[in-house]
């Protein structure tokens, strides 16, 4: 059995493969690798040192690679890690055994991209570029959004319309809102305590307010807006605000006739939509 079905299990993908055979040093690996060896020189990875070798001084190609000795007695796919073939938890399980010193990727493995099978290197590929790596930016893929996009195409889509976030003007990116690597709250929103990701920019919004409106109590901003991009003004779901606030607020009272257009436009009188400290009909 391979020492990667071993380690195709949650948590044991984090485990190296020193356990199962010894290190032999980054130079044995030079005769046959002889790029990788030259690219990984003054690298961030040429000498970093595996923290579970136990003693041992091990940096290099066997860091990521895993113990080298079998491999060296018989050059085979099936007696190294060899990034291509293994399943997504033991690949990204190399990374963090180094890779695990942040709250951000010691959550990784309760987050989505684990549980859809996406391991680091899906993210922070491309052979050359993360053997020749000098700075975090070296070793993505591609750049945000772009990265993101090639997964998540329904949101790609979104932020082509025409009342978006500037994620496409590169003002923002996908993870100033979303933790790529993991978190405790839906979506791995960048949540801060009881505050809503929107907050994080739209601090007038957040309040607090003596009178606050029902959805922006319970944080919920999303059951106005679409977050990543509408057709409607302000990323509306409802392309008139009366429809929008009719989802809540059916039953209006007799002199609200909303055939009428000085009715149609709730928010001319009730101005302060996301809160107010004056009045609790929200009008000013």
């Amino acid at each position: 059995m391979r020492a990667t079905t071993l380690l195709s299990l949650g948590w044991l993908a984090a485990l190296p493969l020193g356990a199962q055979q010894p290190y032999t040093g980054a130079e044995a690996c030079a005769p046959c690798h002889e790029d990788h060896v030259r690219w990984v020189r003054g690298s961030v990875h040429e000498n970093t040192a595996l923290p579970s070798a136990k003693g041992q001084a091990v940096h290099g190609c066997e860091t990521c690679h895993g113990p080298g000795a079998k491999h060296v007695e018989n050059p085979s796919l099936d007696t190294i890690i060899t990034f291509r073939r293994e399943p997504a938890p033991v690949r990204s399980g190399q990374c963090l055994a180094c890779h695990n010193t942040t709250s951000a990727r010691l959550n990784f493995r309760r987050g989505d991209h684990h549980t859809a099978k996406v391991a680091c290197d899906d993210c922070h590929g491309a052979s050359q570029a993360f053997h020749r790596m000098r700075g975090v930016r070296d070793v993505m893929a591609r750049a945000e959004p772009a990265l993101c996009f090639g997964c998540h195409a329904e949101q790609r889509a979104d932020f082509a319309l025409p009342s978006r976030h500037p994620v496409r003007d590169g003002i923002m990116q996908c993870s100033s809102c979303h933790d790529q690597h993991g978190g405790f709250s839906l979506r791995q929103l960048r949540t801060r305590g009881t505050e809503t990701v929107c907050s994080r920019c739209h601090e007038d919004k957040q309040g607090p307010f003596i009178f606050e409106h029902p959805a922006g109590r319970a944080g919920d901003c999303a059951a106005c807006h679409r977050p990543h991009g509408s057709t409607n003004p302000k990323m509306l779901t409802r392309a008139q605000v009366r429809f929008q606030c009719l989802e809540c607020h059916a039953n209006t009272t007799a002199r609200h006739d909303l055939s009428q257009p000085r009715y149609q436009h709730c928010t001319v009188c009730h101005s302060r939509i996301h809160g107010s400290n004056l009045s609790r009909l929200l009008f000013e």
